[in-house]
């Protein structure tokens, strides 16, 4: 049995060529430390500290004899051997990738020694190829930070011995370009620098050599306050006075030549581009690559294609995932981008002659056609094992000649538009990084001390990067060169949407420049549409918005959404509840899209396009709310508005597809809707600013979204004030007001209506006047001035009987009867009910029917007629449930619940509790005195009496902030009830209080009164609770 272990990587064992399974960081870690010190003990105290620092948990030792117990179950007993208060591992002759390079390196030293330049060479690269990433990679964070900067510092210093070996060959042309990358990633070793510079002067590039020293003698100065060491100041004289001693010395004529060193024979292609240092986050996508392309079924070839928007990381993911499977492909790893310095598409041609020269093909053996080069690369690679990174692909077709023709070779593609006819492939779709990652990213680049203490800041920096990894990296690279208080400065420049693009930029990193490579490769119309999508400052959006953007039809707008989508310049964020697939930019795509349409279009045409989104959009609400509300939508606009032009782009037959559900269509679009009726103020169409927003005021009503309601119509307001727009003001007015009633805010409710009903006097509006007096009738009863609110409903259904609206009467019919039984007058407020039914119905507004049926319950109940309250609390159930306003489809039940009660049918719990179960959680402003009532009737049914007075008192307290009405009433009479039968005195002083109180009905309740009232409840002794049934203590009975 043959055990191969590696720590010059990730932490792996292998057993007879198989992976060994080592479960979790902790176990792994153990590992890595013993084979560290292999042959030596390692105390238990070291194991402790490498797994937990200088903080382990009181089971730290039990954990790490766990850990030992498991590689033992992995390994084998015979291979970890417990010594003293310590662990040995006995390494033997099995295979350690540390001590192949210790090995390989040692060897290389000793031709050196002996002047074998070639064989030194060929050490170096055998030794170097054990590293497969960062050492250590998967072990703890204390294993890591105590061990990896050794090892690393190792493996550096053995790569410069390498180069200085391929210096003595005359290699330095070959070594300029990774010299250069060397030297970008470890710029204060002096050494590499001395190396670059050599090369660069041995290629003739004597003014490169000296920037290269001067970049270096800046830097140094500025991060160390010093001078260049005196090999490198020696160096630099020397290329000043182009000493003898640099170039390569020459043999004699009579010396026999040397074996010629081949790249092809000694080493195999190795064109990965170095991995970052700082590679943060997609564990998970790595993962993903890593087991597609290493446990394939070795039949056919492995093909990964990783695609995702522009500067979301896509080359930087692929380079980090090849490096760390590249080992197991022994043949070597090509890498080719597949655009060209100006962002064209790489002719694949020149790319499959490129990798035969690489592997060896000379000029004269590459054909000059496409299928003859692709045939020969596939021979070339028959039977190889290679891993092949094609990066930044177009299209299929381009990176389809340059496969591999072994099943033993893998290929990993990255493209922005997702390659879907690529036969067999894995596709690896990548999106932004999370807040987390881009924290994590932004600390590693410009520093811990950098942002502790201002973590919000570094947060809000993550958010306005839009969690771009380009972006986050720019943005930290730029924090690295501010003083350590310039976060916030930054952050501030970062906040203006005007100038973010501009900020974004470092070095040769650019947000700006990796948008425009997906915007040119766009063709006309689908650069218009990209640029004029920008205008848009929705969440969110549909296709069909499209259509009158561009003013096409809804199919042309889906085909060219769907090209956007292709090209990753579009996001898909899902479907929504009406059935529409919903999209949106990220927010720097969304700044470069309209930069690009404010530089491509002039003002005019950016309006005029905005305008008939929102026109748009104007036209569906508008068609939505119609099948809603019936007839409220098509009362006035005619007669007060005058001629609006509308956006008639629109089939019918589309108009009817997309709000084929309203209710759906309204839900779906809710934060669209608020976001245009912003758009439409702040671009000055103060007109469809409030039409839009009344549009929407019945859905928002049913759905109780009472905040979307006032801010949408807030700022509606305000813009029709701005613009002098007097029907705007008054329909805003109007609106606003019934939600002022609605909130308990009666007098402001009567301020707004007053305003409304001022307007449309002028305009001479009647069914508008009406419903403003049914709210000013309202909000008086509200105020408990029942008398004034009767007289101005009467008015109003007059006046509603005028204007022929039955929206407007059935209004009128149901405040009426809301007045009718605030007073008591319980067969004028049913018959005023029943009306409001009829008109309602004959409107077409289900929702106005529906109300009115459960107010009509309520009546009937309190007037003795259970089944007819039965019936209509059902029906009323029933509309509610459908439209789905949750709340009243509640208080339906609760009224419904009540009723069964009485009639002392057992179902009476379900709807009780399925009412209240909604009430809790929807937390709302109104009805929680109904609620516990309703609560006290059932635990009276129960025979709990004490938490049916709880819940009696807490009715009492929360209904007596308004005038006096009947559930208030009901409330107290029923506490009398429940406390007749433990204790008559207090059930008979509680009925001298509720005389007092009915005979204040429908005026503010006396506070006394209800002190009174409550420290009864207060100073009520209770001893063990009797059982009370429905015939000791009746739960509801008219109270006139």
């Amino acid at each position: 049995m043959t055990f191969e272990f590696r720590v010059l990587g990730p932490i792996t064992a292998w057993r007879d060529g198989l992976a060994v399974r080592l479960n979790g960081r902790k176990t792994r870690s153990v590992l890595a430390a013993l084979l560290l010190r292999s042959e030596h003990v390692v105390p238990v105290e070291r194991l402790v500290a490498i797994l937990w620092g200088e903080s382990p948990p009181p089971t730290a030792v039990a954990q790490i004899q766990k850990c030992v117990s498991q590689l033992r179950g992995e390994l084998g007993p015979e291979l970890i051997i417990r010594s003293g208060n310590g662990y040995r591992l006995q390494l033997g002759e099995h295979r350690f990738d540390l001590r192949t390079f210790d090995r390989a390196v040692a060897d290389a030293r000793a031709a050196l020694a002996q002047d074998r330049q070639l064989d030194a060479l060929e050490a170096y690269c055998a030794g170097l190829a054990q590293w497969r990433g960062e050492p250590l990679a998967d072990g703890t964070e204390e294993l890591v930070r105590t061990e990896s900067p050794a090892l690393e510092e190792r493996r550096i210093g053995v790569l410069m011995e390498r180069i200085e070996a391929e210096l003595a060959l005359g290699r330095h042309g070959e070594l300029v370009s990774e010299l250069k990358a060397l030297v970008g990633e470890q710029p204060l070793r002096e050494r590499l620098r001395g190396q670059l510079m050599l090369a660069l002067y041995r290629c003739g590039r004597v003014a490169d050599a000296l920037a290269v020293y001067q970049a270096g003698r800046t830097l140094i100065a500025e991060e160390l306050g010093l001078e260049p060491g005196g090999e490198l100041q020696r160096l630099h004289e020397a290329i000043l006075v182009g000493g003898p001693g640099l170039d390569l010395p020459r043999k004699a004529p009579d010396e026999a030549p040397e074996r010629v060193w081949s790249p092809i024979a000694a080493v195999v292609p190795a064109q990965l581009p170095p991995s970052i240092a700082d590679f943060t986050g997609r564990a998970d996508q790595v993962g993903r690559i890593r087991e597609t392309l290493t446990t394939g079924d070795k039949e056919s070839l492995a093909l990964v294609a990783l695609s995702g928007k522009g500067g979301v990381g896509k080359s930087t993911l692929a380079v980090q995932a090849a490096r760390r499977v590249a080992e197991q492909f022994p043949d070597g790893q090509l890498y080719i981008r597949l655009r060209t310095a100006d962002t064209r598409p790489l002719d694949p041609l020149v790319a499959l002659k490129r990798f035969l020269r690489a592997l060896g093909v000379g000029e004269e053996g590459i054909p000059d056609d496409l299928e003859e080069c692709s045939e020969l690369f596939r021979s070339r690679t028959a039977s190889s094992r290679m891993l092949i990174l094609l990066d930044d692909a177009v299209s299929e077709a381009q990176v389809r000649p340059l496969f591999p023709g072994s099943p033993g070779c893998v290929v990993l593609i990255t493209s922005r538009p997702r390659l879907t006819g690529l036969e067999s492939a894995t596709h690896v779709d990548l999106d932004v990084f999370n807040a987390e990652e881009s924290g994590a990213l932004i600390e590693r680049i410009a520093g811990r001390h950098r942002v502790v203490g201002d973590e919000a800041t570094t947060a809000e920096i993550a958010r306005l990067c839009g969690y771009l990894p380009l972006a986050v990296r720019i943005a930290a690279a730029r924090l690295a060169q501010h003083s350590q208080g310039g976060i916030t400065r930054f952050a501030r420049r970062l906040a203006d949407e005007r100038r973010r693009l501009d900020v974004l930029v470092s070095g040769d990193l650019e947000v700006r420049a990796t948008l425009a490579t997906g915007y040119q490769e766009l063709g006309p119309r689908e650069r218009e549409a990209f640029c004029l999508l920008g205008l848009i400052d929705a969440p969110d959006f549909a296709s069909w918005l499209l259509a009158p953007l561009l003013r096409i039809t809804i199919d042309e707008a889906e085909d060219l959404i769907e090209e956007l989508v292709s090209t990753q310049l579009l996001d898909v964020i899902g479907c929504d509840v009406a059935g529409q697939t919903r999209y949106r930019y990220h927010n720097l795509v969304r700044l470069y899209a309209r930069e690009r349409a404010q530089a491509e279009y002039s003002q005019a045409q950016c309006r005029e396009a905005l305008a008939r989104v929102l026109d748009g959009w104007l036209v569906l609400s508008t068609t939505a709310a119609q099948r809603i509300t019936g007839e409220r939508s098509q009362e006035w606009p005619a007669a007060a508005r005058g001629t609006t032009e509308r956006y008639d782009g629109f089939d019918r037959s589309d108009v009817d597809y997309i709000v084929e559900d309203p209710y759906l269509w309204f839900e779906a679009e809710r934060p669209a809707l608020a976001s245009a009726v912003a758009m439409a103020c702040s671009n000055g169409f103060g007109r469809i600013a409030w039409e839009l927003a009344d549009s929407t005021t019945d859905f928002l009503e049913l759905r109780h979204l009472y905040d979307d309601w006032e801010a949408s119509h807030r700022l509606a307001l305000a813009a029709a004030e701005a613009d002098g727009d007097t029907l705007g003001v008054g329909v805003m007015s109007l609106r606003l007001a019934s939600l002022r009633c609605i909130r308990r805010d009666p007098e402001a409710g009567l301020e707004l209506v007053d305003r409304a009903t001022a307007v449309f006097e002028d305009l001479g509006v009647g069914a508008l006047r009406s419903e403003c007096m049914v709210i000013r009738a309202g909000a008086l009863r509200a105020l408990g001035r029942l008398g004034p609110a009767l007289t101005e409903v009467t008015r109003a259904a007059e006046l509603a009987q005028d204007s022929s609206s039955r929206l407007a009467q059935a209004l009128a019919a149901r405040e009426l009867g809301t007045i009718r039984y605030e007073q008591g007058r319980w067969e004028l407020s049913s018959a005023a009910f029943q009306e409001a039914v009829r008109l309602g119905r004959l409107a077409g507004n289900r929702r106005e029917e529906a109300l009115a049926l459960r107010h009509w319950a309520v009546v009937l109940r309190h007037r003795g007629e259970l089944q007819e309250a039965r019936e209509k609390a059902e029906t009323a159930l029933a509309a509610f449930h459908e439209l789905g306003d949750r709340p009243y489809e509640a208080f339906s039940g609760l009224t419904l619940g009540l009723s069964l009660l009485e009639l002392r049918d057992p179902s009476a719990r379900r709807f009780i509790e399925e009412g209240h179960a909604v009430l809790r959680d929807m937390n709302l402003e109104f009805g929680m005195g109904e609620l516990f009532y309703v609560l006290a009737s059932l635990e009276l049914a129960d025979g709990h009496i004490d938490r049916a007075v709880d819940r009696l008192a807490q009715s009492i307290r929360l209904l007596g902030a308004e005038p006096v009405h009947h559930v208030l009433l009901s409330a107290v009479e029923l506490l009398c009830r429940a406390l007749d039968a433990e204790d008559r005195a207090a059930g008979q002083v509680l009925r001298l209080e509720l005389a007092e109180l009915a005979a204040c009905i429908g005026t503010p309740a006396p506070a006394h009164r209800l002190d009174s009232i409550l420290a009864l409840v207060a100073r009520r002794v209770t001893g063990r609770n009797p059982v009370v049934t429905l015939s000791r203590v009746p739960v509801l009975q008219p109270l006139h």
